[in-house]
């Protein structure tokens, strides 16, 4: 389950997910302006998070800079989703979703 806010903003109605103030090592990772992947680095049963936690762990990059080559590689347009800068709370609500992990084979290439 995941908090997704929704915002009144001056581009219309935007809608975030939010992980909370105290989240430390996750992040939602958005496709095309939804939400699609959560990359957690303290959950070591995907592949992927591993190689994002050595990736940042020495400093070789920054999840910005690891979301902006795989969407440079793949062609795809990920994102971290921002909250927007003037907002108005339209609501608040615990919604399911299925978020994978990064693909491991698009972490292979920044590895590299």
């Amino acid at each position: 389950m995941y908090r997704q806010l929704s915002f009144y903003t001056l581009n219309g109605i935007v809608k975030f997910i939010d992980l909370g103030d105290s989240v430390y090592g996750e992040w939602i990772i958005y496709d095309d302006m939804a939400p699609k992947y959560h990359v957690n680095l303290f959950d070591k049963n995907f592949n992927s998070n591993v190689i994002v936690n050595s990736l940042l762990e020495n400093k070789k990059e920054t999840i910005d800079s690891v979301i902006k080559k795989i969407s440079t590689q793949q062609g795809v347009k990920l994102s971290m989703g921002v909250r927007p800068g003037i907002e108005i709370l339209q609501k608040s609500e615990m919604i399911d979703l299925e978020l994978a992990p990064l693909p491991e084979s698009w972490l292979k290439n920044i590895i590299k």
